[in-house]
C-alpha cells in the first residue's frame, strides 16, 4: 500500500477539485513541488459533460471566456492563460469558439528566488466561466492548492505535455491584412504553410465569426472574413489562430490598410 501511494504521488499531479453543474473544475500543478527561482505551471482543468462547452479567449457570437483570479503569496506572479486552439461550436445561427470534453488551461507562475525550500505555499484560484449547451449557466469556483517548496523537481504531469501540444504553435509565416469594403482579407505566405481548414481572430469586433473563405494561389493562402458589424477602426495588427486538422498555429500580421 505504501508503494502504491508513492507511485500515485509521482504519476498524478497535485490537484483541487470542484464539481459544478455540467462541468468539473480542477486546479492542477505540473509538479508535486515548486522550486525557488523557477517558473511553475498550474492549470485549470475542465471536464465537460457531453454536449456542453465553455469558451475561448474570443468566445465568438455569444458567451464569455473563462477567467482566473489568483491569490498568491508576496513575490509570486501569475502569467496569462495559455489558450489551446478552440473548436468551432455552432448553436443555431451563432458561431462560437470554445472547448468540449476535457481541456487544460495552463498558466505560468513565477516562484521568487528567495522562497525557502522545506516550507509550504498556499495558492488560491477563483475560476469564473460560462458553461453552455443551448442554455448557459454561469459558474464560479474557489480552488486551493498547498504545494511544498523543494530544491529539485520531480516527475512532471503528462496532462501538461498534452496541453502544450494543443496550444497554437509559433510560426515564421509572413502576411498582411487588408480591408476591402465589407471584407477583411488576410494573406499568409510561408514555405511550410499547411492546408488550412479554419481560422479564428483573437480580438473581438474585427471580423464576423462565420468560417472564412480559404483559397491558395502561388504559395499564398488567403483568408477572407466578413467584417464585423461593430468594426470601427483598423487595428495595427491582427492576431490569428489557424487550424489544419488537429494542429494549430498562431500568427500575427500587420493591418496594412485602414477604412
Amino acid at each position: 500500500m505504501r508503494l502504491l501511494l508513492a507511485l500515485l504521488l509521482v504519476v498524478l499531479p497535485p490537484l483541487a477539485v470542484a464539481d459544478d453543474e455540467h462541468v468539473t473544475v480542477s486546479l492542477l500543478s505540473e509538479y508535486a513541488a515548486l522550486v525557488p527561482g523557477k517558473t511553475a505551471w498550474l492549470g485549470l482543468f475542465l471536464q465537460h459533460e457531453p454536449h456542453w462547452h465553455t469558451y475561448w479567449i474570443n468566445p465568438g457570437d455569444s458567451g464569455l471566456p473563462t477567467k482566473i483570479t489568483w491569490q498568491l503569496p508576496p513575490g509570486y506572479r501569475a502569467g496569462d492563460i495559455g489558450w489551446p486552439a478552440p473548436l468551432r461550436i455552432d448553436v443555431g445561427d451563432l458561431q462560437n469558439f470554445g472547448y468540449e470534453g476535457e481541456v487544460l488551461l495552463p498558466v505560468p507562475i513565477d516562484v521568487p528566488a528567495d522562497a525557502k525550500p522545506g516550507t509550504t505555499v498556499h495558492i488560491g484560484a477563483q475560476a469564473k466561466y460560462l458553461v453552455c449547451r443551448e442554455e448557459c449557466i454561469p459558474g464560479k469556483t474557489d480552488l486551493v492548492l498547498d504545494l511544498p517548496l523543494s530544491a529539485v523537481r520531480e516527475a512532471a504531469s503528462k496532462q501538461f505535455e498534452t496541453a502544450r501540444a494543443q496550444l497554437p504553435q509559433a510560426t515564421t509565416w509572413k502576411g498582411d491584412a487588408r480591408l476591402h469594403d465589407d471584407k477583411i482579407e488576410v494573406a499568409l505566405r510561408g514555405a511550410d504553410l499547411p492546408p488550412i481548414s479554419d481560422a479564428y481572430v483573437v480580438d473581438r469586433k474585427i471580423v464576423n465569426y462565420a468560417r472564412p473563405q480559404i483559397s491558395t494561389n502561388n504559395g499564398t493562402v488567403t483568408l477572407l472574413f466578413a467584417k464585423s458589424d461593430y468594426f470601427t477602426t483598423a487595428p495595427p495588427q491582427l492576431d490569428l489562430v489557424v487550424r489544419a486538422g488537429a494542429r494549430a498555429w498562431s500568427v500575427r500580421v500587420p493591418f496594412s490598410s485602414s477604412p
